[in-house]
């Protein structure tokens, strides 16, 4: 069984489903609209009407999950991109502030490199670790999109469950627009998760797969 696709638009998300009774059993909110896929022309306009609009969220459905992404994907400049969630051996998090969100340390996966070696990279490079954390498992991967130098950007993210054991002080990548790095303890994560993105909180929220 395929698992539907859910790309969020800032707060607001779309999912993407091959299940075409989606309206008639009650599987969605009822405020959500329906759009049937035609083509990608429609597609595109359906899309930007989506952005420029206050929807809350919106089905998109076909009988074919693959060839439905293909067509959204193509609509957009498409990016993958690796990060994870950092665990120290009493249970605090990592997390980083960059444009004023609380956010997890994340980056664009270079060429010709895994989506594991990429995750560790950003970590260590966005938070300015000593040592390499170690990969204990992969979590839900995410969607969203951003706009940038006015290209409209869905960007894939492999994320990963990670240990550390350091103790150093936190140097945050300021280059990148990070102005803070910091551990949370489990009983604070709240302060993240009422100042981040609907993407950010579903990873906070998975399990390992």
């Amino acid at each position: 069984m395929k698992v539907d696709i859910k790309i969020f638009f800032d707060d607001r998300f779309i999912v993407l489903t091959d299940d075409m009774h989606v309206g008639a059993y009650g599987i969605r909110p009822t405020y959500a609209p329906i759009y049937y896929f035609e083509n990608k022309k429609m597609l595109a306009k359906r899309l930007e009407r989506f952005e420029k609009s206050d929807e809350k969220c919106l089905y998109i459905v076909h009988d074919d999950l693959n060839k439905l992404f293909v067509n959204v994907k193509n609509c957009f400049k498409y990016i993958e991109a690796a990060g994870g969630i950092v665990t120290l051996p009493d249970g605090r998090i990592l997390c980083i502030k960059r444009f004023g969100k609380w956010d997890l340390p994340k980056g664009k996966v270079d060429k010709g490199e895994t989506h594991e070696a990429a995750a560790l990279r950003e970590v260590v490079e966005e938070c300015g670790l000593e040592k390499i954390p170690q990969i204990t498992g992969e979590l839900t991967p995410t969607f969203h999109t951003y706009k940038e130098n006015g290209k409209n950007i869905l960007k894939y993210t492999i994320w990963y469950a990670m240990h550390y054991d350091g103790n150093e002080t936190l140097n945050p990548q300021t280059d990148e627009d990070i102005t803070r790095a910091a551990w949370f303890p489990p009983n604070l994560l709240k302060v993240v998760r009422e100042n981040t993105y609907q993407s950010i909180n579903q990873v906070l929220n998975s399990e390992l797969k």
